[in-house]
């Protein structure tokens, strides 16, 4: 069998790095925190015009008709740059919700148009179970997605929005008037929290991938006593263990990516849930790492090492943080015993 990304993928992958790349060379990711939207709408803008916002919405729905791993390899690429948009908010979490819990056919529609949808998530950033009071990857004017008591996923007008200063200023909370919302029980319910998990998942390996690559290309400049820093045991201890979170973090997520759409449920919830677990915690873990690689120049948010470390919290946290997941893994293993 073989494991690894097809040539669309590789394609899609330089495409994102390469949009990014050049939007970040003229403006800063940082910038983002007050300049009014204007890189976010310009990045998320660019990405509608690619069908990269509706790759998980079936052709006949008007999507790009991708795959799960098809929007992991873009979510990646965005986290690799820090990119402040609302993907695993609305071209993953909510598109999911919509598409496996019978959503409203147009709302799909203006989904991959560019319109931005925000899942509706409990207090804690979990599954709401009877009230969802706050829009997770909010931007302005973002209609939200919550799960109705009936089991299907129904589209809200947010009102009464209250922007939360958050731990991530480049991914922002919203408190909303609080609206009803039912439990994943379903399979459909159930496989779009799966595919939520692995999406973030997959943002907090490319978070990881950013911090790695940035940390190795310092070591190899920065130079003490006439030596450049990676040659010391110390340094290339730190980066040794950073490089392994972030290939297994990828490895358990396109895995997960592929269970997640096309596994039994059970199965697709267990391996997302890992995925989801592992990622986070290494991806915090990664970012923590470099920052110590970097001579501590990352604790003011003023770098971008700052923003990276934000944005691996507020996504580790999202969906249930690492309990939902464990509790869930923890639950199967009680099953067999």
């Amino acid at each position: 069998m073989h494991f690894a990304l097809s040539e669309d993928q590789r394609v899609l992958q330089r495409t994102t790095d390469e949009i990014c790349a050049q939007l970040f060379a003229v403006s800063p990711v940082g910038d983002a925190r007050a300049d009014g939207g204007a890189l976010r709408a310009k990045l998320w803008s660019k990405l509608a015009e690619l069908d990269l916002v509706g790759l998980l919405v079936p052709e006949h729905q008007g999507g790009a008709g991708g795959s799960l791993t098809d929007a992991c390899v873009v979510a990646e690429a965005l986290g690799r740059h820090i990119a402040p948009v609302p993907y695993v908010g609305t071209a993953i979490a909510a598109a999911a919700l919509l598409r496996f819990g019978d959503g409203p056919d147009e709302s799909l529609a203006r989904l991959c148009r560019g319109d931005a949808y925000s899942v509706l998530l409990d207090g804690g950033l979990d599954d709401p179970a009877g009230t969802a009071t706050v829009a997770f990857d909010w931007v302005d004017g973002a209609l939200g997605v919550a799960l109705s008591p009936d089991g299907r996923a129904t589209v809200h007008d947010l009102v009464d929005v209250d922007p939360i200063t958050d731990v991530d200023p480049l991914h922002r909370l919203a408190r909303v008037r609080p609206v009803p919302a039912g439990e994943a029980s379903g399979d459909g319910a159930r496989r779009a929290r799966a595919v939520a998990w692995t999406g973030a998942a997959a943002l907090l390996t490319g978070l990881a991938d950013g911090a790695l690559r940035q940390s190795v290309d310092y070591a190899r400049e920065r130079e003490q006593y006439d030596r450049p820093i990676g040659s010391f045991q110390a340094v290339k201890h730190l980066c040794a263990d950073m490089l392994f979170d972030v290939e297994t973090s990828r490895s358990i997520t396109y895995g997960a990516s592929w269970a997640a759409e096309h596994a039994p449920i059970d199965e697709a919830e267990r391996v997302a849930s890992a995925a989801k677990a592992h990622a986070g915690a290494a991806a915090i873990r990664v970012c923590e790492t470099g920052i110590q690689v970097l001579g501590g120049i990352g604790v003011t948010q003023e770098h971008d090492a700052h923003l990276r470390l934000r944005c691996a919290h507020l996504h580790h946290a999202a969906f249930g943080n690492s309990d939902a997941p464990l509790v869930l893994l923890a639950g199967r293993l009680l099953e067999k015993v």
